[in-house]
């Protein structure tokens, strides 16, 4: 880190003086260019974000799904298929999860939560309903626990 620190700081201190030498209308283009770089990396980030967010809830709603099913009478044949979806700026995350029952059904799990995975790995708070073959088998507010 500290090989990289003079490294920036001559890299700042170049600008400054490439700034200062340009016209207005250069200074005005580097200005939106670099404020456009912060923004396409704060996008990023919050992509990053996002992706690591749905991926801790649907890991949750695919095991703990699972266990709902086995609970409701309904043993599933393999694993869930999870798609976990941000929402309105991660205060949403909307969940749908497919399977088949050992019977042979068609095991589905949708649902909506405000919490962010992360405070429990292990429960998913929200509403939840489970049907199989378009029955409704459970509904519950928790995944897990």
């Amino acid at each position: 880190m500290k090989t990289r620190s003079p490294f920036v700081l001559s890299l700042v201190v170049a600008t400054s003086f490439a700034v200062s030498a340009c016209s207005s209308d250069s200074r005005q283009s580097l200005k939106t260019d670099v404020q456009t770089a912060a923004s396409d990396v704060a996008n990023a980030a919050g992509d990053a974000a996002n992706n690591a967010v749905e991926v801790l809830a649907r890991n949750i709603a695919t095991q703990q799904g699972e266990e709902q099913f086995k609970n409701a009478g309904q043993t599933l044949d393999g694993p869930l298929t999870c798609e976990a979806t941000v929402n309105d700026g991660v205060s949403k995350l909307d969940i749908s999860c497919t399977g088949t029952t050992q019977g042979g059904g068609k095991a589905e799990l949708t649902g909506s939560t405000s919490e962010v995975p992360g405070a429990s790995v292990v429960t998913l708070d929200g509403n939840f309903t489970g049907t199989v073959d378009g029955k409704e088998v459970f509904t519950t507010e928790r995944l897990g626990g």
